[in-house]
């Protein structure tokens, strides 16, 4: 009496493999800290309004626009948009680790010997004149951008290394399913970028007032010793302050979003996403027969070991194509 398969087949589908293009990076962006009945579209009002990337240092941050309309501090968000616009006023281009942790402080007006272009050190946002108007003409604030209106997340790649896993990014078209190889996986979280520019410029701040009551050193000279530097560089404190340096001078390149609906989206994903003439695919060929084929993916090497529903003899048919008719039958 024939036994019911508790594992029965319920769909088959034809592979396909695309093949790789050189001016094609392909990414999967992971948001880990939203929920996925949010999607970032513009049919839920979260369009990101800016996605920038260091293609050598392989950092990415995407800018989301937050409702500044319901649930939403005016006073802290005038506070840290005007920490992020005074920062970024005198050159700070990132912050955190996109940046190596770097801070740049403007250059004091009232040290002796600094330029004259040099951008002075802005005072803190609560004692600005104009933060209470901010607040109060709230709309006008926001447009000219005074008001923190953009969520960011930001992550860096995780390229395939050949020692880890290969993924690939499987389309389904009728009774066909198409692979595109990543180039990479980017897991994104929430990046608290105002608080860093809120800490930079209670820094700037503090520098300021200390310069204001103990007055500016004169710039003065120092001694100079020459000293043999040793070469190498390849300890793990020393790669990993050479990695921040270079992050940190590093410039971001910002590139076009497109939402999921738009027709360069559409056009795109038929595009790059399948393989046009599957008619001229090659065939996936393989030398294994069942037991090889289960013996190899339990680990067990060389092992053979007939199976209850497949005999040793029985192949796992993937190509109906041979190179030499004399070679043994092959599986798949």
């Amino acid at each position: 009496m024939d036994e019911e398969d508790d594992d029965p087949v319920v769909a088959e589908y034809d592979v396909y493999i695309t093949p790789e293009v050189d001016d094609q990076q392909l990414y999967v962006l992971q948001y880990l800290n939203r929920p996925p009945d949010q999607p970032l579209t513009q049919a839920t009002q979260s369009q990101p309004s800016e996605l920038r990337i260091k293609p050598e240092s392989g950092f990415i941050e995407v800018d989301v626009p937050i409702n500044i309309h319901q649930n939403y501090n005016r006073t802290a968000g005038v506070r840290w948009g005007e920490a992020m616009r005074k920062t970024k006023g005198f050159g700070q281009k990132a912050f955190g680790i996109a940046s190596g942790f770097e801070r740049t402080m403007p250059r004091s007006t009232t040290r002796p010997g600094a330029s004259e272009g040099a951008p002075a050190a802005p005072i803190a946002t609560d004692d600005d004149d104009n933060f209470e108007e901010y607040v109060t003409h709230f709309e006008d604030a926001n447009e000219k951008g005074h008001v923190l209106n953009v969520q960011t997340y930001g992550g860096q790649i995780m390229h395939d290394d050949g020692k880890g896993p290969s993924y690939m990014l499987g389309t389904f078209r009728d009774n066909e399913i198409h692979l595109t190889r990543l180039n990479g996986l980017v897991q994104l979280r929430t990046q608290f970028h105002h608080l860093d520019a809120s800490a930079q410029l209670e820094a700037v701040n503090r520098r300021r007032e200390k310069e204001s009551q103990e007055g500016a050193k004169p710039a003065e000279p120092k001694a100079f010793l020459p000293q043999v530097k040793k070469t190498g560089g390849d300890t793990p404190a020393e790669l990993n302050q050479a990695f921040m340096k270079s992050t940190n001078q590093e410039q971001w390149s910002r590139l076009n979003y497109h939402d999921e609906n738009t027709a360069v989206a559409f056009e795109t994903y038929n595009e790059r996403l399948f393989l046009s003439d599957t008619a001229a695919a090659p065939k996936l060929q393989s030398r294994l027969n069942n037991d090889e084929f289960l013996d190899t993916i339990s680990g067990k090497g060389g092992k053979k070991k007939a199976t209850a529903k497949h005999g040793a003899d029985d192949l796992i048919e993937i190509s109906d194509e041979s190179d030499d008719d004399d070679e043994e039958p092959i599986v798949s």
